[in-house]
């Protein structure tokens, strides 16, 4: 401040304050002596409430760091009037002998004011003052040297001087704790402060745990904290975000927005940053035009607040930035290329062209161009975001690596491949570590999320390497390294999960494992109310989720059982080789969508084919995905379900690989994509065979399961676990009385080495099934159901519509007793669905099913489910392989009820003769054959194994 405006300030204060004393002295004839005397005592009385308040400011007022999701900034959480009380107590003592705690308090007064300006030189040159000034007359406990040290936190910060500013704003945190304890609003400042720096560092983990502990503290309801509640909410959105959880990130905006409403006007910069947040959240869920009218909102509002200085505000280069997204995806790219290059130009002007927030638009203009073709325009930029970021940002922070695939595309696409291939490797190396790193602290349905938003960048590679391994063959490598490694991964993390709970005798695991399939009976139980009866009931579904969700998060963390298993699938392909026999051929299945730029919504098909003494795999390609799955498939599924000769399909779905198959006596085949709905078994060759008779084909889940050792079993006699032919009490599901034929003669057969636990009728229901404890053979006897999302209304099966949505292993399973007797009674259902007659996908994988041989499910459509891309089928086989079975039978469309209990007779007749099962099985389809002609009676089931 300036000489002459301190003198004119300090004067109108004074001048303020003689008028008052004047006035009201001058009545009583009170003479000049004793005028300055009370000038003197009003003086005083005014320091002495200025600087009362002042203290109290010091432990209300914070800077807050607000994620956002391109940049970071931070918040100054001012208190009504706290400008002009400083600024009064600051003038009122101009003239007074200044004191070393005051002096010091000064500086850090300055020291903030250039942070909140942007002035970082002397920002921090100021705060260090301030620090040493405070540790130099022993007053570490004074509040605002913990906020001087807690700011030049997020300065460090804000200058991607990460490692310090985890040292200050951890040595900030303990002090507050030292001084008013982990529920103050200054020690909760700096838990948001740092947690923000690690969602920074791309410690997404750590940020979760540190934000959990943020919403138990902080108070919405409190006035000084429901700013930093909203910042909260901001801050857990932009985390969930990053991994993953769109739908929960874009519930946590609204929110913030509701709070932020009520403490921050309309124009002011941070409000219209939440609003930014919720517009390119609403496009990242697909809703485009409402991010659009979002975005519009936060432009005009912007205009409006900054006039004519507008198009020079970085808060406006903001807004335009993250249009253009939009623009891009709406295939507006003239507007994209127009307001990037805007923003560019603010950004440079003002941070200057090495700076994260200019990285980030650098980066998003260069894309742009590689995607338009226009790679000389393109390369600078992305060579000067990825710069930038790697010296500001940690090595595996995600802005990093999505700036290196961003150059391996821009090599690859202008025919630098050596160079491509270098950046590939990083990027993959890196996400592999996320992979394990992140996954074991996320439930299933975390995990699902962040896959699913990592699993393009393996995509983009597979196009990559697909396209140019004979030139280099080490892609080929890398490509199967890949793939098996993620091949299932998120079957893979459910499965590893519950072996290692049945593996260790740890009680405390054990316990938590129990509470948590307490909590799943429960939500199943939940999942069948209606509306009203939840209500009337006075459950919380979202509760009871989010219960389950933090239980089975724990299990992950406790057991890491999925990092053990994750490191174990990344097997080198020639292990593979190594245990494949002479006459035995190795077939993995490979969707993935085709990239042309960006990834598209055409999907190509890669056969990778190992065979015994073959050096390295071969790799056949199919481009034409899109009608493998729906026009050649939908010929397929009617000339089955007609029983007419199908002369077409073996040309779609095997002709390409027919010569490096040969004559291959067992095919191990590991499906994917529609592989996983079309039986290869049922395709007539042009000689009139079907492929069955040929090859003994295998269906396997990963290739990995050819290395499978099955564990010892013990020597007591082993259980046979039977049920079929339930009572469905109902006018609308026929009575299956062949399935009661199929489990008598099963047992027949099984009887004289098997202990028989056996239902039938009203004994074949939910409360049985679930009872159920490691039996050898599992066989289930009934109706299946699959349901797809269309088909689905408001109540399917006594589960709720939002639910089966959301979820498709509530879109199958079976049928048992009672699944119609709410039809005849009329009565609503209760809150114990237990034994409701619908055993959904959802509850098989809570039934203990540890060293089970074979699950036999031996009804219509329990092949079916959701089919997703490396994953296999969402449904019932992905159920009964978590909850434990080594191999599992089940059928891919509607089976003839004699036919089904001839086959099972049959299979099992072969198996008690001594045939291992896979052989068995194929020794009853292939009899089956000779007197049923037509793959619709027989061709229905498939075997999956290991």
């Amino acid at each position: 401040m300036s000489f002459f405006l301190k003198v004119v300030l300090k004067s109108f204060l004074l001048l303020s304050i003689f008028f008052y004393t004047h006035n009201s002295i001058a009545q009583f004839g009170i003479g000049d002596a004793l005028k300055k005397k009370a000038e003197k005592l009003v003086k005083d009385k005014l320091m002495e409430k200025t600087e009362e308040k002042r203290e109290s400011y010091d432990t209300l007022s914070f800077n807050y760091a607000i994620a956002f999701l391109d940049k970071t900034e931070s918040f100054e959480n001012q208190q009504k009037g706290e400008g002009l009380i400083k600024t009064a107590n600051f003038l009122l003592r101009d003239d007074e002998p200044q004191t070393d705690l005051e002096a010091a308090r000064d500086i850090y007064d300055f020291g903030r004011l250039n942070y909140n300006m942007g002035n970082q030189f002397m920002a921090e040159t100021n705060l260090k003052l301030a620090k040493f000034k405070y540790e130099q007359i022993s007053r570490t406990n004074e509040p605002n040297y913990l906020k001087s040290i807690g700011l030049l936190g997020l300065l460090y910060s804000d200058m991607g001087r990460y490692t310090k500013a985890e040292e200050f704003t951890e040595k900030a945190l303990d002090g507050w704790e030292k001084l008013q304890g982990k529920e103050s609003i200054g020690y909760l400042a700096e838990l948001n402060n740092y947690a923000v720096l690690q969602i920074n560092l791309g410690n997404f983990i750590e940020a979760e745990k540190i934000i959990q502990q943020l919403g138990e503290n902080l108070n919405a309801e409190k006035e000084n904290e429901m700013l930093p509640y909203a910042i909260y909410l901001n801050n857990e959105a932009i985390l969930n975000q990053y991994m993953g959880r769109a739908d929960e990130a874009l519930g946590l905006m609204h929110e913030c927005n509701e709070i932020a409403k009520e403490s921050l006007t309309e124009k002011n910069s941070t409000y219209l940053q939440f609003l930014t947040n919720r517009a390119i959240l609403e496009q990242e869920n697909g809703d485009l035009e409402t991010a659009e009218k979002t975005f519009q909102e936060v432009l005009d509002l912007q205009e409006s607040r900054l006039k004519l200085n507008a198009k020079n505000d970085p808060d406006y280069a903001h807004m335009k930035s993250n249009i253009a997204a939009l623009y891009v995806e709406k295939g507006e790219y003239d507007k994209a290329e127009k307001a990037l290059k805007l923003a560019l130009e603010i950004y440079e002007g003002e941070f200057g062209a090495e700076h994260l927030t200019t990285a980030g638009t650098q980066s998003d203009l260069g894309n742009l161009y590689r995607f338009l073709g226009e790679n000389e325009k393109a390369e600078s930029l992305l060579q000067s975001a990825l710069y930038t970021r790697e010296r500001k940002l940690s090595k595996t922070h995600p802005k990093v690596v999505k700036s290196q695939e961003d150059l391996a595309l821009w090599f690859w696409a202008n025919g630098q491949m050596e160079s491509a291939q270098s950046y590939f490797k990083k990027v993959m190396g890196t996400s592999q570590e996320f992979i394990k790193d992140y996954f074991p602290a996320l439930s299933e349905a975390e995990k699902t999320k962040y896959w699913e938003q990592l699993k393009p960048r393996f995509f983009r590679f597979y196009n990559f390497a697909l396209e140019n391994y004979q030139e280099y063959p080490e892609l080929l490598e890398d490509f199967m390294q890949y793939r098996l490694s993620t091949k299932g991964i998120l079957l893979s993390a459910s499965t590893a999960l519950r072996n290692a709970i049945f593996s260790q005798n740890d009680e405390e695991l054990t316990a938590l494992y129990e509470q948590w399939l307490d909590q799943k009976q429960q939500l199943a139980n939940a999942y069948a109310l209606s509306d009203e009866e939840i209500k009337e009931q006075s459950l919380n579904v979202d509760s009871l989720e989010n219960a389950t969700n933090k239980t089975e998060k724990q299990l992950s963390v406790k057991s890491e059982a999925f990092s053990t298993a994750y490191e174990g699938r990344n097997t080198d392909y020639k292990a593979l080789l190594s245990r494949l026999q002479p006459g035995q051929v190795m077939v993995e299945i490979v969707q993935y969508p085709i990239f042309d730029k960006q990834l598209t919504t055409e999907h190509a098909y890669a056969y990778v084919i190992l065979k015994k003494g073959a050096s390295k795999p071969e790799i056949v390609i199919n481009n034409k995905g899109n009608l493998l799955e729906k026009r050649y498939y939908s010929y397929y599924n009617n000339v089955i379900n007609q029983k007419m000769k199908d002369d077409y399909s073996y040309a779609q779905y095997w002709k390409s690989l027919e010569n490096e198959i040969g004559s291959a006596s067992r095919i191990y085949l590991s499906p994917d994509g529609i592989y996983n709905q079309v039986n290869m078994n049922t395709l007539q060759q042009p000689n009139g065979k079907y492929l069955i008779q040929d090859h003994d084909i295998r269906y396997i889940g990963h290739p990995n399961d050819i290395l499978f050792e099955k564990s010892a079993q013990s020597a007591a006699k082993q259980t046979a676990f039977l049920m079929g032919d339930p009572n469905f009490n109902s006018q609308s599901i026929a009575q299956l009385p062949g399935t009661r034929k199929e489990i008598e003669d099963i047992s027949k057969y099984l009887s004289p080495s098997m202990n028989m636990q056996k239902y039938l009728s009203n004994e074949a229901n939910e409360s049985n099934l679930k009872q159920v404890q490691s039996p050898k053979y599992l066989h289930l006897a009934s109706h299946g159901y699959f349901l797809e999302d269309k088909q689905a209304n408001d109540n399917l099966f006594g589960v709720q519509l939002q639910y089966i949505r959301q979820n498709p292993l509530l879109r199958s399973g079976l049928l048992l007793t009672g699944a119609g007797a709410e039809e005849s009674s009329g009565s609503s259902q209760s809150f114990n669905q237990s034994n409701n007659g619908f055993f959904s996908a959802y509850e098989a994988i809570n039934l203990n099913l540890n060293n089970t041989e074979m699950v036999v499910l031996s009804a219509c459509e329990t092949g079916k489910g959701d089919v997703k891309a490396g994953e296999g089928v969402y449904g019932l086989q992905r159920a009964f392989i978590v909850a434990g079975a080594e191999s599992l039978v089940m059928s891919l469309w509607k089976v003839d009820d004699t036919a089904t209990q001839k086959l099972m007779s049959g299979f099992y007749r072969e198996n008690v003769q001594g045939k291992a099962i896979p052989d068995a099985f194929r020794s009853a389809q292939l009899a089956m054959l000779n007197e049923y002609k037509h793959p619709y009676y027989w061709g229905a089931f498939i075997m999956f194994s290991r």
